[in-house]
């Protein structure tokens, strides 16, 4: 009696090499990591923002506020005591600036594209840094100028690289937009509303910026403030290194 022949075994399954870097032609995909980032984002622009209104009487990043104080400058209503011309447009024009480069250049090199992101972060932490080196506490001069381009502009590109990836519920900076958002929401009491939740975490976390940086600029000076803004930017360019990429079905 001939025994049966032994079963078959079916090879392991192959595996493919953990590959820790991302090629920098990789269209990264949203996903909980990508959201963390561009919350971490919306955190730094309040400490930012904390940090140049009491120095140069201005925002950085809140042009709506800038734009107001210009008019109100404009048609008398307001003293020099509560404002700063020059500051104010050097904010907004560089702002502008730095969506309209940025913005423009991402759209030609791919705005999901890992290379594009690593190298916009990167340069808006450098101009972060920069500011806090500069280190301006004066309300004129040059140095003052300076400081308010190099955030500024760092806060357009930011604007501009976050609202490329079509993340809406996370705008990084602009905060009425996203309150009208939240009290609209059909669905604002529903579990697992994952745009709500994501509009109310980037409120959070804006105020919650807003807060930090205020209490820094009173007890360790802007200097010590943006630095710790641009920490923040730092890790949100080292983890551009390890974003998941979009998969594509061949």
């Amino acid at each position: 009696m001939s025994l049966p022949p032994p079963a078959l075994q079916s090879p392991p399954p192959s595996r493919k090499p953990y590959r820790q870097w991302g090629s920098p032609q990789d269209d990264i995909r949203e996903d909980l990591i990508l959201e963390a980032q561009l919350l971490l984002l919306s955190f730094a622009i309040g400490i930012q923002d904390a940090a140049a209104w009491p120095t140069y009487g201005c925002f950085a990043s809140n042009q709506t506020g800038n734009m107001l104080f210009l008019a109100l400058g404009g048609a008398g209503l307001a003293t020099t005591a509560d404002y700063n011309f020059r500051n104010l447009g050097m904010s907004l024009g560089s702002f502008i600036a730095g969506g309209l480069v940025m913005g423009q250049v991402g759209n030609l090199v791919g705005v999901r594209q890992r290379g594009w992101l690593l190298l916009s972060s990167l340069v808006q932490t450098a101009l972060v840094f920069a500011a806090a080196a500069v280190d301006a506490r004066t309300d004129g001069g040059s140095a003052a100028l300076l400081t308010l381009f190099l955030l500024a502009f760092a806060s357009g590109a930011q604007v501009a690289m976050g609202r490329a990836l079509k993340i809406t519920d996370i705008t990084t900076a602009m905060a009425t937009a996203a309150y009208v958002d939240v009290v609209i929401d059909p669905g604002i009491l529903r579990r697992g509303n994952r745009a709500r939740n994501r509009r109310v975490l980037f409120l959070v976390l804006l105020m919650a910026g807003c807060f930090v940086g205020a209490v820094l600029e009173r007890v360790a000076g802007s200097c010590v403030t943006l630095i710790v803004s641009g920490c923040c930017k730092a890790v949100v360019t080292v983890v551009f290194f390890f974003n998941r990429k979009i998969e594509t079905t061949s």
